[in-house]
């Protein structure tokens, strides 16, 4: 394995990826800190654990490129700022590798698109780091709905933050330390003036990840906390090879109207509405992330939480220990009294070993992934969606079968970007 990206997101993944029967021979940063230290946790790693592999063989690149080229390279984890996700991605198929990239998939609606069309004609394997998917609670909630135990899904919430802000240059120069490539890091996003916030030097643990919130280089919360809840709303709808075909417009407040620093836009509220009437609904972060209302009941998850409730009663409900019991046994309780031998009729992809096992599972298999190129594609359409209507103060159709703008609504231009420097998908 190659990894291209070496931050936060990125060391979990590497220790995690160095525990399972992989040889990481590669490591790729354009911060030359950050490189020399993920190189160093390789050796150390093998130092201690001399049956998995030896030290001094994982080597450092500036450039991914230069990782793809090499023939012992059979796969690379992507865990990048979100507007290098596809090009790399794209890149890394082309050149023979299965990938695991980090959420949300792609920066724009596009290049999800250019993302599983290029999957499918290289036949390569992709996993999106959509780890929800691999989590118990959230499993147990997509089946209880998919198999009609709470009745005809009629709404749904997701909740999660606001959109992406306004790209704004720092008002003085900030020193930038040797040993960073600045203008690989903005790659084909335009070159703006360096900004330690956007890019904080070296080994940090600095949240929030405010290139993230900017609109040159992520979706804001939409592609962040939305490409896990809004992923899971489309498993439990059975949508993962469809999407809503309209999108409801939120008005800004005059507080959202007068936020300078958020752009003015409104940060929640947006409405996707799908074909068969089920409308899903951006609301704030609350205690769960997903909920999905039937005619029957609700089912509530969130990382670690899960409630059901069924006509007027508690079936079960675990948010902290204060509630008593656990988590598996308020989900396990849900599951025995409705997943019955009558009813449990459709059984969704379960992965063992979790997310990153359930990727190196799928690279000896050749089957693909828990959270696939049409899986994460269409997440990532989702999170374009809602980020799309904040920033344009837009409501607009959409063909989900095609994926663009439907009945003259919309602006093409809004599902792509033009690249900088010779970069393309």
């Amino acid at each position: 394995m190659g990894f291209i990206g070496l931050g936060i997101q990125a060391r979990g993944l590497l220790a995690n990826f160095l525990g399972q029967e992989t040889n990481v021979l590669a490591i790729c940063d354009v911060d030359t800190t950050r490189r020399n230290d993920a190189v160093k946790r390789v050796d150390d790693y093998y130092a201690s654990h001399s049956e998995k592999g030896k030290p001094g063989v994982c080597k450092g690149y500036s450039d991914f490129r230069e990782v793809l080229a090499r023939p012992d390279i059979d796969a690379v984890c992507v865990a990048t700022p979100d507007h290098w996700h596809a090009i790399i991605t794209i890149a890394a198929m082309k050149a023979g590798k299965d990938v695991y990239c980090e959420k949300p998939l792609t920066y724009n609606i596009q290049e999800a698109l250019a993302v599983m069309a290029t999957a499918k004609r290289t036949h390569r394997i992709l996993q999106t780091g959509a780890m929800q998917r691999s989590s118990f609670e959230f499993l147990s909630a997509a089946e209880l709905v998919r198999n009609g135990c709470i009745g005809k899904i009629t709404r749904v919430d997701c909740n999660f933050g606001g959109p992406s802000r306004p790209h704004v240059d720092p008002k003085e120069d900030i020193p930038m330390e040797p040993g960073l490539d600045w203008n690989m890091w903005c790659g084909g996003a335009p070159l703006v003036k360096y900004n330690d916030k956007l890019s904080p030097r070296g080994v940090h643990n600095f949240f929030p990840m405010v290139w993230r919130m900017d609109d040159l280089f992520g979706a804001g919360y939409c592609g962040d906390w939305g490409a896990h809840h809004l992923d899971i709303a489309q498993w439990g709808l059975g949508m993962d090879d469809s999407g809503p075909v309209k999108v409801i417009r939120s008005v800004p407040s005059e507080a959202d109207k007068a936020n300078a620093e958020l752009g003015g836009r409104a940060q929640s509220g947006v409405v996707l509405e799908f074909a068969d009437g089920v409308k899903l609904t951006h609301n704030p972060f609350s205690t769960f992330g997903t909920v999905f209302y039937g005619t029957d009941g609700v089912v509530s998850v969130n990382r670690g939480k899960f409630e059901m409730t069924h006509g007027n009663e508690l079936v079960s409900r675990f948010t902290k220990k204060e509630d008593g019991g656990s988590l598996e046994g308020a989900v396990v309780k849900a599951r025995k009294a409705f997943l019955t031998e009558s009813t449990y009729k459709t059984k969704l992809y379960k992965t063992k070993g979790g997310h990153p096992a359930d990727f190196l599972s799928s690279v000896r298999s050749r089957q693909r992934a828990c959270s696939n190129e049409d899986v994460g594609g269409r997440a990532a359409i989702l999170c374009h969606l809602c980020n799309m209507s904040y920033v344009h103060d837009a409501g607009f159709d959409w063909d989900p079968k095609h994926n663009r703008f439907a009945h003259n609504t919309g602006d093409p231009k809004w599902l792509c970007r033009a690249y900088r420097g010779g970069w393309t998908i």
